[in-house]
């Protein structure tokens, strides 16, 4: 039951969370903006892939510019990894029960 919580359950509510949060960032006059979408789940799931290259000994503009073409690639690895992550999370939340039930009619017999 630990385990249905933890892969099943928790990575959806954190997914739904932040839908539900983002909301108001990605739907612009009322339809979804797909860039920013992507930064919305990316940016939370991809902090450990920004920052590939790490600028130094450069101007302001060579800085800021490396900076945000790293965070958009942190961006679209996170949304990989997110949707991963909730392919996973559903797939487990519809297999358990199922296991479950078969391993009870497995112990009847």
């Amino acid at each position: 039951m630990r385990s249905f919580i933890t892969k099943g359950i928790l990575p959806l509510l954190l997914l739904g969370t932040i839908t539900w949060l983002g909301q108001y960032i990605f739907i612009v006059d009322g339809s979804i903006d797909w860039f920013r979408f992507m930064l919305v789940y990316g940016v939370p799931i991809g902090i450990p892939y920004m920052f590939i290259i790490i600028p130094s000994r450069w101007d302001l503009s060579g800085t800021v510019g490396i900076a945000a073409m790293c965070v958009i690639i942190g961006a679209v690895f996170g949304f990989i990894v997110a949707i991963g992550i909730a392919v996973r999370a559903v797939w487990y939340v519809i297999t358990f029960p199922v296991s479950v039930l078969i391993r009870k009619g497995r112990s009847k017999i």
